[in-house]
């Protein structure tokens, strides 16, 4: 009986005009998408390239120790998927070299864009008057009449609604996957085919989602117009007014100090306070243990050097000077980085706290929870912004300490080097971004996961008791 309820329900579906529109409006929106996101995602390929190229050659040319913080920061590469998923949009502050400011002012179309917005509004079209129509017509009551229970008649609507919803969709999903893997330029792994994989499995789950919240306000109105100005209230609810309003009231709720005023802190502390200092206790110095070399670190590297060369005493005197005055800056530097390392480790803290409750506010949405899922996946979100913070925090550790080690070399075959001076660095370890593995991104959405199973679960259980005392009168 189930069996024959739902084929019933594929062949209206399939006869209907809203199917048709369904499997166009998918395809050639899924397949536009992926193709305009392929190409800026080349384009910002090359960008990263030309960023990579022009930093490693100004290192090479121009680089010394006491800026190398600044001359290495390391450029981050758009993500291998984020042709598929945009993400987090972090141009904002990080400038291209040619940039089109046009498509920032236009609404960005990705995979998770149709999911959320289009595919949901289609699965509501799809289950509006899936009980209400039908009463409307009258045939709810012959149906009943022919001996076929409510649960068994609400299972086949569902079943059948949903399957003839995803078809379209999963074709066209298909399709775009299909186009990404046969472009060369992306040179997708094994990895990425499991990812669109979970991709589509977390769209399946957030469609049923609403294709459940049509039929549960299908089995709460009298009417077909009724039924679908409630569903949509419901999606504006869920799509649009929780996701914007939740962060909002995290920032009410729970407020942190701007970036702005972090980036002066950090200017003030870590370079003109730490200038001023190391200049006061470069005096003391002088004034002191080497009051007889006041006269000769203030002259010109030449001048040093000959002064170096006429007298060996000197010479020794200044080559203690020199080690004494790099420890003052070593010191000077820890000092300022442990000083502004406490305000910023206090930003910090704050700011994970914000957006776990922004986190916590918004998985009320089906919406937060698929893109959460669908941005992990693809490395274009929140997770991945963390994995970059790690694996390039350990590569400016190391450049770090392989810097130091050539400047000691430096400064041992002359004194009279200095943190400005140039500093051969060609050798130096390169940055290679080493990716999370599939399991490290899925591992911490489960949650996620689980927060949608339940939606459907909630909202299809709750139109299963609708549906039992619903008036098909």
């Amino acid at each position: 009986m189930l069996s024959h309820l739902i084929r019933k329900e594929l062949r209206e579906n399939f006869l209907n005009i809203r199917f048709i529109a369904a499997c166009g409006v998918s395809l050639v929106l899924m397949i536009s998408s992926i193709a305009v996101l392929t190409r800026s995602h080349e384009e910002q390929v090359r960008d990263y390239q030309d960023r990579v190229r022009q930093q490693d050659e100004f290192i090479d040319r121009y680089g010394h120790l006491n800026r190398l913080g600044w001359m290495s920061a390391l450029t981050r590469g758009p993500s291998q998927l984020q042709a598929l998923v945009l993400g987090v949009d972090r141009e904002a502050h990080q400038d291209n070299f040619v940039s089109n400011p046009v498509p920032v002012l236009l609404s960005r179309l990705d995979f998770a864009a149709i999911v959320t917005i289009i595919m949901s509004l289609v699965a509501i079209l799809f289950s509006y008057n899936a009980v209400s129509g039908e009463r409307e017509a009258g045939l709810l009551r012959q149906i009943l009449a022919s001996g076929i229970s409510r649960n068994a008649l609400l299972a086949g609507k569902f079943a059948g609604g949903l399957v003839s919803l995803l078809i379209p969709f999963t074709v066209s999903v298909l399709a775009g996957m299909l186009f990404l893997a046969l472009n060369s330029s992306l040179q997708l792994q094994t990895a990425d085919f499991s990812v669109f994989a979970l991709l589509l499995a977390a769209s399946w789950l957030y469609v049923s989602v609403f294709h459940s919240i049509g039929i549960f306000f299908s089995t709460r109105s009298q009417t077909s117009g009724e039924a679908i100005l409630k569903s949509l209230f419901a999606w504006v609810i869920l799509v649009l007014v929780i996701p914007n309003a939740a962060p909002f009231l995290a920032a009410q709720f729970y407020p942190i100090p701007s970036a702005t005023r972090l980036a002066q802190d950090r200017y003030m502390i870590t370079d003109r306070e730490r200038d001023a200092i190391v200049m006061q206790r470069r005096n003391a110095m002088l004034e002191g243990s080497f009051a007889d070399l006041k006269g000769i670190v203030d002259l010109s590297p030449n001048e040093i050097q000959e002064r170096l060369k006429s007298d060996p005493r000197i010479g020794e005197r200044y080559r203690q000077y020199a080690k004494e005055y790099d420890q003052i800056i070593n010191i000077t530097n820890k000092e300022q980085g442990e000083k502004y390392g406490k305000i910023e480790e206090v930003f910090l803290q704050r700011s994970r706290v914000q957006e776990k409750l922004a986190a916590i506010l918004t998985s009320a949405s089906p919406l937060s929870n698929f893109v959460f899922v669908a941005t992990d996946l693809t490395e274009t979100g929140l997770a991945a912004d963390d994995h970059w913070e790690r694996v390039s925090g350990e590569y400016s550790n190391a450049l770090s300490g392989y810097a130091d080690v050539q400047y000691r070399k430096a400064v041992e075959k002359d004194p009279t080097f200095d943190y400005n001076d140039y500093l051969d660095l060609r050798a130096r370890p390169r940055f290679q971004y080493r990716p999370a593995g599939l399991m490290e991104r899925a591992a911490p959405d489960l949650l996620q996961w689980g927060v949608l199973i339940m939606f459907n679960l909630i909202f299809f259980a709750a139109a299963f008791v609708s549906f039992q005392r619903y008036d098909v009168r």
